[in-house]
């Protein structure tokens, strides 16, 4: 069981470390949709004030996945739960929105956005309870998936912040 907590755990912890490296300050005004003009302009359409609190919302996420690493490497339940609870209630667009700029926001970030969003808070709920119930591998795994939603969301809505994780091209024609 020891052996396998540390495997899990090292696992997660290169998937941390390598999002961390990949982004080191989450600056996601260049953030746009990429494609489809049919879908909102997302965050590089939003009024600077609203896009300054992104930003925020977004170092505030990055700090909380970088404080996971050393919860879930030495078995800090608690601190693995409380860093998940602030994940999941958000750092700034939570508690700062008026509604009318809720609205505003919610009207500006693509529909995929959303829901991707939607799905990183239900992660976090699941991490939250992993930790409840001291599971290091259920830990490890929501970990794991927290940071597929990070990779993710940048692979499709900031690859101007991100290029290295823009996704590749179509394949050049094999030719002798």
């Amino acid at each position: 069981m020891r052996i396998r907590f540390v495997t899990v755990t090292l696992l997660a912890a290169a998937a941390i470390a390598a999002v961390a490296l990949s982004a080191q300050v989450h600056d996601h005004a260049a953030m746009h949709e990429t494609g489809a003009s049919a879908e909102p302009a997302g965050v590089a359409g939003l009024p600077p004030e609203l896009r300054t609190l992104f930003k925020l919302e977004m170092a505030g996420l990055q700090g909380a996945m970088l404080e996971l690493f050393p919860a879930v490497i030495s078995g800090d339940w608690e601190g693995i739960a409380r860093i998940a609870v602030k994940i999941r209630g958000g750092f700034v667009l939570a508690q700062q929105l008026t509604p009318a700029q809720r609205e505003e926001l919610l009207r500006a970030l693509p529909a995929g956005f959303l829901e991707r969003d939607a799905e990183f808070h239900q992660l976090a709920t699941g991490l939250e309870h992993a930790a409840h119930r001291k599971q290091a591998d259920v830990v490890a795994f929501y970990v794991n998936k927290l940071t597929e939603g990070c990779v993710g969301c940048h692979s499709r809505y900031a690859t101007e912040r991100f290029p290295a994780l823009a996704p590749a091209g179509p394949a050049p024609a094999h030719a002798h």
